[in-house]
């Protein structure tokens, strides 16, 4: 019996000795509680890192001796909340409200379109403004808005283009059926000045000007003219099928030719000549007659 009171003295004693102390920790610290709408934010005492909120709270520790005055809360992709803090008293708790936003991430602008071309039949060669790109159906991307030609070109059929025109953020569909070429013959009326000229039709000799050549397969031709003293001439005839064309040709001369102009020229008048000694003899019959008068007066008197 003696024992056990002895036990609960000691008991009594040493827990007497531990409440000072506990008090004196208690007097020398406070909790500040931050409560935020956001789990995972970034909590900072005077910029300095305490932890991250969970639950929507995080509570802090903080001593008497190194007061606080702000915090800030901030997490990516939410707008940063930042305050004045007010420290607890002793024992004491306070707390800090933080309501973070999402930031409006703006939508970034298109600043490319892009086009997507097929034909019937497929495979056929595609031109973006006069430059071969690849075969249909094809897609191209990050082009930049504006207008485009685009040009269908297959063996045996008729080619086709088309005016199109690219936005930014958008894909433009271009879609064709091409028509076969006809398989019917052609033929090619040739003239040309002077007449006579040897005709030749991809390098075969046909005949001389003017010459109507018949039985031409569709497809592409080259005409060639040559004739004596004058240049050769050639030129591309392109035949769908079934038609009929007319190749004029005018031929330059291999000697220049000379253009005589025709100059009048104004008669410059011949004076007329008196001839030598004619005044004098005039003046001297003049004289004797009028001295022979004289004469006859005198001899009356």
């Amino acid at each position: 019996m003696k024992k056990g009171i002895f036990i609960l003295c000691v008991i009594a004693c040493l827990s007497a000795a531990m409440i000072p102390g506990a008090a004196a920790a208690v007097s020398n610290r406070g909790w500040i509680e931050v409560i935020s709408n956001v789990d995972g934010a970034s909590v900072y005492f005077d910029n300095k890192y305490q932890g991250v909120t969970l639950d929507g709270q995080l509570t802090v520790t903080v001593y008497m001796a190194a007061p606080v005055s702000t915090f800030r809360v901030e997490k990516d992709g939410y707008t940063t909340v930042s305050g004045i803090l007010t420290m607890p008293e002793a024992g004491g708790t306070t707390k800090a409200y933080a309501v973070l936003r999402p930031v409006s991430t703006p939508t970034p602008t298109a600043a490319y379109g892009g086009l997507s071309v097929d034909s019937f039949p497929q495979g056929a060669r595609i031109y973006l403004n006069g430059f071969y790109r690849n075969v249909s159906p094809t897609v191209f991307d990050q082009l930049t808005p504006g207008s485009y030609t685009v040009a269908f070109v297959l063996d045996g059929y008729q080619s086709y283009s088309t005016l199109v025109r690219v936005s930014a953020g958008t894909t433009t569909n271009v879609y064709t059926a091409l028509a076969p070429l006809s398989s019917s013959p052609n033929s090619i009326y040739v003239t040309s000045d002077p007449a006579n000229a040897f005709v030749y039709l991809d390098t075969l000799y046909k005949g001389k000007t003017p010459l109507t050549i018949t039985g031409v397969t569709p497809g592409n031709h080259v005409v060639e003219l040559n004739a004596p003293g004058y240049y050769p001439w050639n030129t591309t005839v392109s035949l769908p099928g079934g038609s009929t064309r007319t190749v004029s040709a005018q031929m330059i001369s291999l000697t220049p030719v000379v253009t005589t102009t025709a100059v009048t020229t104004m008669a410059t008048p011949t004076p007329t000549s008196t001839r030598a000694g004619a005044v004098p003899v005039v003046v001297i019959a003049a004289l004797g007659i009028v001295g022979l008068f004289a004469g006859i007066m005198r001899n009356k008197r």
